[in-house]
């Protein structure tokens, strides 16, 4: 065979092989992509919940009065669910909101003689209960304890002895209001504030409790009776006669032995 046959086939036989072993050679795999990250949901703390008195620490009965909830931190997507709830008064406006206004006329004569106002809030994880309260002092009115005119001694007893027995219950002050009649003696009204103040105080009343005016003149003596809460506007005396048309007669002059 001649030596440029041979050569021929040597070639072929070493392309060959060379193609035999890169189709047995395996062809290395991609890496697959890494798996997304799973996001964890975020937790959020339970909120802080307070309530805000917009107003005095003490009002007068019948004043509008306003309560805010203030809620701090928890989840801000969620709509928190608010119900209001008032120991005394109305509430006349903002139930559901954080912002309720309470008329607060009738609380004064309540016993506590104020309004607490509780807010409950919901909407948030399970384990959140909120609840907050704030308090406020009512002011109560001067309320009319009663009034009798001139009669017998025993009556004026019993009628101060009734009224001696309520003030021990009460922490309030009792304002006497002495009306003179048109035909009354000079010095009516004074002397009728010191027997009634001594009787008073003869059944435990403290004088300190006590304040006594001349109310001036009425067509009839008149003793006039006020409860008076502390901080409250005092009553104010009534006179149906101007004092310019008495001419008090003077008191009796004893006889001389």
């Amino acid at each position: 065979m001649p030596k440029s046959t041979i050569l021929f086939l040597s070639v072929l036989l070493v392309v060959f092989l060379i193609g035999t072993v890169r189709a047995q050679k395996p062809i290395p795999s991609q890496p697959s992509p890494p798996a997304p990250k799973q996001q964890q949901p975020q937790v959020f703390p339970c909120p802080q919940l307070n309530v805000q008195l917009q107003a005095p620490q003490q009002i007068r009965d019948g004043q509008p009065v306003t309560f805010t909830a203030n809620i701090a931190g928890g989840d801000p997507h969620i709509v928190p669910t608010i119900l209001w709830d008032v120991s005394a008064g109305i509430i006349s406006n903002g139930q559901s909101s954080r912002t309720i206004v309470v008329d607060s006329t009738g609380a004064g004569a309540a016993p506590q003689r104020e309004i607490k106002a509780d807010v409950w809030v919901g909407g948030y994880a399970p384990e959140c209960l909120l609840q907050a309260s704030a308090t406020v002092r009512v002011i109560g009115p001067a309320v009319k304890f009663g009034e009798f005119s001139v009669v017998p001694d025993e009556i004026v007893t019993r009628n101060l002895k009734t009224l001696a027995n309520f003030l021990s219950g009460s922490p309030d002050s009792l304002w006497l209001i002495v009306y003179s009649g048109r035909n009354s003696e000079r010095g009516f009204a004074s002397n009728w504030v010191k027997r009634l103040k001594t009787e008073l105080a003869a059944n435990g009343v403290s004088l300190q409790r006590i304040t006594a005016i001349d109310g001036g003149f009425r067509e009839e003596p008149l003793f006039d009776f006020w409860i008076v809460p502390s901080g409250a506007d005092a009553p104010r005396p009534a006179p149906t006669i101007d004092r310019r048309e008495i001419t008090a007669p003077k008191p009796a002059t004893p006889k001389k032995p």
